[in-house]
C-alpha cells in the first residue's frame, strides 16, 4: 500500500483551503456585515485550519490501486470532529470583550422571540417597499406617456424599467462599497435609516417631475441609493438567526422582492386611475419615511461587531483598562475603510468572473427574474385591449402570480430547513449546500410552463379564468427557485463572509436582464405573436434552467469541488 503525502497530489483547493487561505493572508472577509459571527461559523473556520495543517502533515492511505481517498470528506470530518470552535464569550485574562455567555441575553440570536418578530416585520416591510416601486408605476405609464407626449415605445418601457436597472447595480455598490463598511463602522440600523430617507426624498423627485429626462434621472437614482434595505435587511437575519434557522426567515424576506412587484400593478391600478400616476409615488414616499421613523426608534441594532465594540469601549472606561478590546475586531485585519471600499468593490464582479457555481445560477435567476418583467409588460396591455378590461380590473389579475408565490413560500420554504435536517441525517450527519436544491428542478419546470400556457392562451384569446391561472406557474416557480438558490449560495460562502457578495452578483444579472429583455417584448411579438413569441422564451428555459437545476441537483457536489469558491 502506498504512502501518499498531500504536497504531492496537485489537486485545486477546497472550500474550506480556500477560507483557510484568505485568514491567512489576513484577508479574511469577517468585515462583511452578513458574515456569521456566531461560535460556530467562526469555529468551523478555524477548526478547518487546523484539520488542514493535520492532514497536510499527515498521509493518505491509498487503496492498492493508489486511488486518491476524497480530501474533502476527509477535511470535513476532520473539522467537525475537531469543532470545540472559537468561542466568542468574554476573555478578561487577555483583554478581549465578547458575550457573557452562550445564552447572553444582548446576543441578537438569543434575543426574545417578541422582539426578533418585531424586527422582523420592520425588516420585510422595507423588503416588500423597495421592490414594489419597481411596478407600482406601470399601470400609471401610459398616462404619464400622455401627459409628457411620448410616444416612443422603448423610452415608455424605461420609464418602468430604470429604477430595476438601479435596483439590480445598488446591491453590488451597497453589499461591497458603502452600506458594508459604514455597517461595520456605525451598524446595520442607521445605515437602513439613510437609505429608506433617500428612497422616499428621490421619489418626491419623480412625483414631481416637470419631463421625461427628469423623471427617468430620479427614478433610476431611487433603485441605486434605495435599495440599502434589502442588502442590510438580510444581514440583520443572519445576525438574529442561527443557520439551522435561517431557512424559514430567509423564505419570508425573499416575499419581498416576489411580491412587491406583483402587489404593485395591484396598488398602482386603482391609484393611478382615480388619482393619477404622480400619487403612486407619492404614495411609497410616503411608507418610506414611515420606515425611516420606525427603524429609528422601534429597530435595535443587530451587528455583533457593533454591540461588542461598544461593550468593549465601556467596560474600558469603567475598569480604566484601555487595552481591553471586542474580540471581533481583534480577529479582523486591521484595514482602512478606503482599503474596505477598493476591496469589496471587486468582489462580486469576482465571484461572477471566476465562479462558475455562481455565475450559472445567476443565469438562471436571469431568465426566470426577466421573463416576470416581461409578463408586467404585456399583462396590461393585454386585458385592456383583447378583453376589454379597466387598468384597475386588469391590475388585479397579478394576483395570480401573487398566489404562485405564496405556494411556493407555504411549500419550499416552510419545508427547506427540514428537507436540510433530513438530507443531512441520511448523509451521516455531514451537511452539504446541495441539498437545499431540491425544489429547484420544480421551479424550472414551472416557469417555462408558464410561458407556453401564455403565450398560447392569448393568441387562442381564451377565457380570461385560465389566462389569468397561467401567472401561478411563474410565480410558484420563480420562488420556487430563488428560495433553495439564495439559502444555497448563502451555505456555501456565507463562512467566508461573502453571502453578501454572492447575492449581489446573483442580482446584478437578473435585474440588468429585467430591465433590458422587456424592452425587446414589443419587436418579438410583432414579429411572431404571441403564441411563437412566449413559446421561444419557453423553449429557452427549458434548454438552460431545466437542465440546469438537474445538473446542480445530480452533479452540483462534484461541480462545486472542481470550482471552489474563491475570494
Amino acid at each position: 500500500m502506498e504512502r501518499v503525502t498531500l504536497p504531492a497530489l496537485a489537486r485545486p483547493l477546497s472550500s474550506a483551503e480556500s477560507s483557510i487561505q484568505s485568514i491567512d493572508k489576513g484577508e479574511s472577509a469577517m468585515g462583511s456585515p452578513t458574515a456569521e459571527t456566531d461560535r460556530s461559523d467562526m469555529g468551523m473556520v478555524m477548526a478547518e485550519k487546523a484539520s488542514s495543517k493535520d492532514l497536510e502533515t499527515g498521509a493518505y492511505q491509498g487503496d492498492d490501486d493508489g486511488d486518491e481517498p476524497d480530501r474533502e470528506e476527509q477535511l470535513d470530518k476532520a473539522a467537525q470532529s475537531k469543532l470545540a470552535g472559537l468561542s466568542l464569550l468574554t476573555d478578561l485574562d487577555n483583554g478581549l470583550i465578547g458575550w457573557d455567555s452562550d445564552a447572553d441575553p444582548t446576543n441578537p440570536k438569543n434575543w426574545p422571540k417578541r422582539v426578533k418578530i418585531r424586527v422582523m416585520i420592520f425588516v420585510l416591510v422595507t423588503a416588500f417597499m423597495i421592490p414594489t416601486a419597481s411596478t407600482l408605476f406601470a399601470p400609471g405609464e401610459s398616462i404619464m406617456a400622455k401627459e409628457f407626449g411620448l410616444t416612443n415605445s422603448v423610452v415608455k418601457q424605461f420609464t418602468v424599467s430604470a429604477y430595476v436597472l438601479g435596483f439590480g447595480w445598488g446591491p453590488l455598490m451597497h453589499a461591497n462599497c458603502v452600506s458594508a463598511p459604514l455597517s461595520e463602522m456605525y451598524g446595520r440600523k442607521y445605515v437602513v435609516v439613510c437609505s429608506n430617507f433617500l428612497f422616499a426624498a428621490l421619489n418626491i423627485g419623480c412625483s414631481e417631475a416637470t419631463n421625461v429626462a427628469m423623471f427617468l434621472v430620479f427614478r433610476a437614482l431611487s433603485g441605486v441609493l434605495g435599495c440599502a434595505g434589502m442588502v442590510v435587511g438580510a444581514g440583520i437575519i443572519s445576525d438574529m438567526y442561527r443557520p439551522e434557522e435561517t431557512g424559514r426567515a430567509t423564505s419570508l424576506f425573499l416575499l419581498g422582492p416576489i411580491m412587491g412587484p406583483v402587489f404593485g400593478p395591484i396598488l398602482g391600478g386603482f391609484i393611478s386611475q382615480r388619482a393619477g400616476w404622480r400619487w403612486t409615488f407619492r404614495a411609497i414616499e410616503c411608507l418610506g419615511g414611515v420606515m425611516t421613523a420606525a427603524f429609528i426608534f422601534f429597530v435595535k441594532e443587530t451587528n455583533a461587531a457593533i454591540l461588542l465594540r461598544q461593550k468593549a469601549n465601556q467596560m474600558a472606561r469603567s475598569m480604566e483598562r484601555p487595552e481591553l478590546i471586542s474580540i471581533i475586531d481583534s480577529r479582523q485585519p486591521r484595514m482602512s475603510p478606503g482599503r474596505k471600499l477598493a476591496m469589496g468593490l471587486l468582489r462580486a464582479a469576482k465571484l461572477l468572473c471566476t465562479s462558475p457555481v455562481v455565475l450559472a445560477l445567476s443565469i438562471y435567476m436571469l431568465i426566470a427574474y426577466a421573463y416576470l418583467y416581461v409578463f408586467f409588460t404585456t399583462i396590461t396591455a393585454v386585458l385592456t385591449t383583447r378583453y376589454g378590461w379597466s387598468i384597475e380590473l386588469a391590475g388585479l389579475s397579478f394576483i395570480g402570480i401573487g398566489c404562485g408565490t405564496f405556494f411556493s413560500v407555504a411549500v419550499v420554504g416552510s419545508t427547506n430547513d427540514t428537507l436540510v435536517m433530513y438530507l443531512t441525517k441520511r448523509n451521516n450527519g455531514v451537511r452539504e449546500p446541495e441539498m437545499r436544491l431540491g425544489p429547484m428542478i420544480f421551479g424550472s419546470i414551472l416557469i417555462p410552463a408558464s410561458m407556453f400556457w401564455y403565450g398560447w392562451g392569448v393568441k387562442k384569446q381564451i377565457h380570461w379564468f385560465p389566462l389569468v391561472m397561467s401567472f401561478f406557474p411563474i410565480g410558484a416557480g420563480l420562488l420556487g427557485s430563488l428560495i433553495p438558490i439564495q439559502a444555497y449560495l448563502i451555505d456555501l460562502y456565507g463562512p467566508l463572509g461573502a453571502a453578501a457578495s454572492a447575492t449581489a452578483a446573483l442580482n446584478i444579472l437578473r435585474c440588468t436582464a429585467a430591465a433590458f429583455i422587456p424592452l425587446c417584448v414589443p419587436s418579438l411579438i410583432a414579429r411572431f405573436d404571441y403564441g411563437w413569441g412566449y413559446s421561444i422564451f419557453g423553449f429557452l428555459a427549458v434548454g438552460l434552467c431545466t437542465s440546469m437545476s438537474i445538473f446542480f441537483v445530480k452533479f452540483g457536489k462534484q461541480f462545486r469541488r472542481r470550482f471552489p469558491p474563491r475570494l
